[in-house]
């Protein structure tokens, strides 16, 4: 991005400034930023870089390093997959075997076929698209997706509960013997739903810095306590203008994996013991990915802009769900406001807590590194531009400008004997 402006220090006793920087030194007037979007289509660089911090910041948590102690690598965890119940059949890859093979050939009651032999690939189109458009549940699956973050959380206090169970003691006891820390990230469906991956550890109370848990809790009694939690949740959906809600449940798939450094870091993705950069490669990548896979553009607000977008006819039709549902009810009415999400409301990635480095420290460190090349370690000042010494305080003003490298900026780079296409 390119921004105009300038950065000054202001003594607070005395009201005197000290510019710092200023874009009118540039050649152009102008200074050139990163635009610190995760999405690969938007920015490659970005997304790139976005996606190595993810995985630093994930690994941390299941292995140590950037100041968590090595020692996380032995508590009990697990890795997590939880996914949404289903909302009528749809095209799938199923592993390169046909889709959908019946031999009774059934047909739904508008009349369409509720069977298919083609073997997709990943490429193909129909797959996420559902059999039959008229019995897709979109108001349903609209609903779960709005309130899959509720549902995390509701989660989380029942694993809570239950661990508390397990050992014999109160919730308020286990707290102030066990933490559990996780790092949560979405990942869309082909059929436009989304489902949580979370490395799940359980620490001491004082999290992957303090000393471990001493309740005799061990990965197998987490996972049994996952299993029964996330079969526990439920919760009610808003009642709609004719009176109707929806009881939203996590799906019957929960998958888990016990994590260990103790595997080999290319193992079977299928086994049942996995390798931590395995988790946090897996994961990283997702992260980079939106929901313009299924033709959305950046921003929607409308089942007609979503179309004229070149979105698939089964995303157009979870828009036109989402826009109806947000004038049904007081508590969706924001439900508007995210159609370019398919009616998610959640960050791409969360975390406890206590469970490792956060995006924010990482960055600092790169900037610290960046700050001191070429100086010698003793001259390398530990003030970053963002703070200040005592008494005084850093005021910035800058103003956006534009996107991209300027045309005329980028011939004088490419310098002599470059053919520019004038149109």
């Amino acid at each position: 991005m390119r921004l105009r402006g300038q950065r000054n220090l202001v003594d607070t006793r005395t009201g005197e400034i000290t510019t710092l920087y200023d874009s009118a030194s540039e050649l152009d007037g102008q200074v050139y930023v990163r635009c610190g979007d995760r999405r690969a289509r938007v920015c490659p660089s970005c997304s790139r870089e976005y996606k190595g911090d993810a995985w630093h910041l994930l690994l941390c948590g299941l292995a140590g390093g950037k100041g968590v102690p090595a020692d996380v690598a032995k508590r009990p965890c697990t890795f997590l997959t939880l996914t949404a119940p289903s909302f009528g059949p749809v095209h799938g890859t199923r592993g390169g075997g046909p889709c959908r093979p019946r031999r009774d050939h059934p047909r739904c009651p508008h009349g369409r076929p509720m069977w298919c032999h083609r073997r997709h690939d990943k490429h193909d189109r129909s797959v996420g698209e559902p059999l039959c458009e008229d019995c897709y549940d979109y108001v349903g699956h609209v609903l779960w997706q709005w309130h899959a973050p509720e549902l995390w959380r509701r989660f989380c206090i029942a694993l809570q509960r239950e661990l508390a169970k397990v050992v014999g003691l109160r919730v308020s006891d286990f707290r102030k013997a066990c933490r559990i820390s996780y790092s949560k990230v979405v990942e869309f469906q082909a059929r436009g739903v989304v489902h949580f991956h979370a490395p799940i550890r359980l620490d001491g109370p004082e999290g992957p810095h303090g000393p471990r848990c001493d309740l005799s809790l061990d990965t197998d009694d987490l996972e049994r306590a996952i299993v029964v939690a996330a079969g526990r949740v439920a919760l009610e959906s808003e009642l709609l203008v004719d009176g109707g809600s929806r009881e939203l449940k996590w799906g019957a798939q929960i998958d888990l994996r016990s994590i260990s450094g103790a595997v080999a870091r290319n193992s079977d993705r299928a086994a049942r013991v996995v390798h931590p950069e395995q988790v946090a490669a897996y994961l990283a990548k997702y992260l980079t990915k939106t929901t313009e896979d299924f033709g959305l553009p950046a921003r929607v607000r409308t089942p007609g802009q979503a179309r004229a977008g070149g979105a698939s006819p089964h995303a157009v039709n979870l828009v036109r769900a989402a826009c109806w549902l947000s004038g049904q009810h007081e508590a969706y009415r924001r439900m508007q406001l995210c159609l370019a999400t398919l009616a998610y409301r959640g960050h791409p990635i969360t975390k406890s807590r206590a469970y490792s480095v956060t995006f924010g420290q990482l960055r600092l460190a790169r900037k610290m590194h960046r700050g001191s090349r070429g100086t010698a370690p003793q001259e390398v000042h530990p003030l970053v531009a963002d703070d200040a010494p005592t008494g005084f305080e850093v005021v910035s003003s800058f103003v956006y400008v534009g996107r991209g490298i300027p045309l005329l900026m980028a011939r004088s780079r490419a310098g002599p004997g470059v053919e520019w296409d004038a149109a």
